[in-house]
């Protein structure tokens, strides 16, 4: 019994450490330019949790998302909560790297495919698109 609990901490803890090693390069402070608006990345519980946010004139925090990227069984997922009743959604990360990846949800109304891209060590390209209609944030990275 003893065996079987640590083969499974062990491969639970090698499954951590690969997620954090495919996506660590989101982990941090990142400010869209020109805009009070911030995603803040960290790793906690096997899971690399995110939060949208704006500032409002006396500095306060006003949360606009919540955002899970996790491994479920071989597939990876990219799942956020906008501030609101609808609740959480889900995209398949289709493809990803160690400065990338593509989230998938055909079935959602906007956007349809999600796209970070690391463009260095402290520049972010986030982009929504349904068809060929795009949206593009870009982010500097503060901490």
């Amino acid at each position: 019994m003893k065996y079987v609990f640590l083969f499974v901490l062990t491969t639970l803890s090698t499954s951590l450490r690969a997620q954090e090693k495919e996506f660590g390069w989101l982990i941090g402070t990142w400010q869209q330019e020109n805009n009070k608006s911030f995603e803040e990345w960290k790793f906690e519980k096997g899971t690399l949790l995110g939060i949208g946010y704006t500032l409002d004139e006396k500095g306060n925090r006003l949360i606009t998302e919540e955002i899970k990227l996790l491994k479920k069984d071989k597939d990876f997922f990219y799942e956020p909560d906008i501030t609101g009743p609808k609740g959480e959604v889900r995209f398949k990360i289709s493809a990803h790297d160690t400065t990338s990846f593509v989230a998938e949800n055909p079935k959602h109304y906007f956007p349809q495919k999600i796209t970070y891209l690391r463009k260095d060590d402290t520049h972010l390209e986030v982009s929504f698109q349904k068809g060929t209609h795009r949206v593009n944030f870009f982010f500097t990275k503060l901490k």
